[in-house]
């Protein structure tokens, strides 16, 4: 018998069952973020980011706002393009008479506008 017949049958099945196991493998690593990015569901813009998308600078208004509090006074400040190239808008968020905190939109490349981080969170102190 021709033992080379045998080692090269050997051989091709065991290069077989290593490409069946990584297919097997990437799989459901493909189903686990490898493949396309799943498109987060968009929330809507509060009150504050309501306001400011559709005002001009130098209008203000009170509004609730779950994220920044009751009765909290909006003004939009200025408009200004973006070092990428947005449209923004800068605008004074004040809570009560010792809070101010400083509220940046900016009009992305679809059209939506996206509130930059907050750095404090919770206001700066006014004087």
């Amino acid at each position: 018998m021709n033992t080379s017949l045998c080692t090269t049958r050997a051989s091709r099945l065991s290069r077989l069952a290593t490409l069946a196991a990584a297919l097997f493998l990437t799989l459901p690593l493909a189903a686990c973020g490898l493949g396309e990015t799943p498109q987060r569901e968009e929330t809507p813009p509060g009150p504050v980011e309501s306001f400011m998308i559709v005002s001009t600078p130098g209008q203000t208004t009170v509004v609730d706002d779950i994220q920044f509090g009751q009765g909290v006074s909006v003004s939009v400040d200025e408009v200004f393009t973006s070092a990428k190239g947005e449209n923004c808008k800068r605008g004074t968020v004040l809570a009560g008479q010792k809070e101010a905190e400083v509220v940046v939109l900016c009009q992305d490349g679809t059209g939506r506008w996206v509130m930059a981080p907050r750095v404090w969170g919770q206001g700066i102190s006014k004087p």
